[in-house]
């Protein structure tokens, strides 16, 4: 099932993968059950369980609720583990979901980690708005991936963002046919924070509990 996009103050659509907060609910206990279970007899071992469950807290955190599509009403933004990609809505040129969302520019196409493809359970479970709600984009051939149904959260994002295009090319907000299109570049930023975050807890915890 999809997940309800988040309306936040910012006026802007989120889209995270329906799992997401199921996996990282499952790595904060885990977490708290290291805490507990690790606690030892030493200031040292009660550092390490401590540093052990922040760090898989962490990790959930970096690796399934941070991860989003988001739509902005001047671009879509793919926060990803490592790097967020803010792609102006001029710069788009297709959307897929072959493997996962993946917006396509003239210069490359980018991927959301957070929004996989689903898999063949999808289609058994879908029913037959989750294809007829498609897209055209999405049929080419008249057919309909199982990434593409609007019944998954990768289908909904995907629908979203074709929706939006298609409406602003409809109105001339967007002139696809520009040769020097009048928008801003695609904007790149690294943010290991969360995943370095994770890395140097869990190397924390082993050094302390071997000290």
């Amino acid at each position: 099932m999809s997940k309800t996009p988040e309306r936040p103050a910012a006026e802007h659509e989120t889209y995270r993968a329906a799992s997401a907060p199921w996996l990282t609910g499952f790595l904060v206990l885990l977490g708290l059950v290291v805490a507990v279970t690790g606690w030892g007899g030493t200031g040292a071992q009660h550092a390490a369980a401590v540093c052990g469950c922040l760090a898989l807290v962490a990790l959930g955190y970096a690796l399934y609720w941070r991860p989003r599509l988001e739509v902005h009403p001047n671009e879509v933004r793919l926060v990803n583990p490592v790097r967020t990609v803010s792609i102006p809505w001029g710069r788009i040129v297709d959307v897929r979901t072959r493997f996962a969302v993946t917006v396509a520019t003239a210069e490359r196409a980018h991927s959301s980690f957070a929004l996989p493809a689903s898999g063949a359970g999808a289609a058994l479970r879908a029913g037959a708005d989750a294809v007829n709600r498609n897209h055209p984009i999405a049929r080419p051939d008249g057919g309909v991936r199982v990434g593409d149904l609007t019944s998954t959260a990768s289908g909904a994002a995907a629908h979203r963002v074709r929706s939006l295009w298609q409406r602003k090319i409809d109105t001339g907000e967007l002139d696809v046919f520009a040769a020097e299109p009048r928008v801003e570049p695609v904007r790149t930023r690294v943010v290991a924070g969360p995943l370095a975050t994770a890395a140097l807890l869990l190397a924390a915890s082993a050094v302390l509990y071997t000290v």
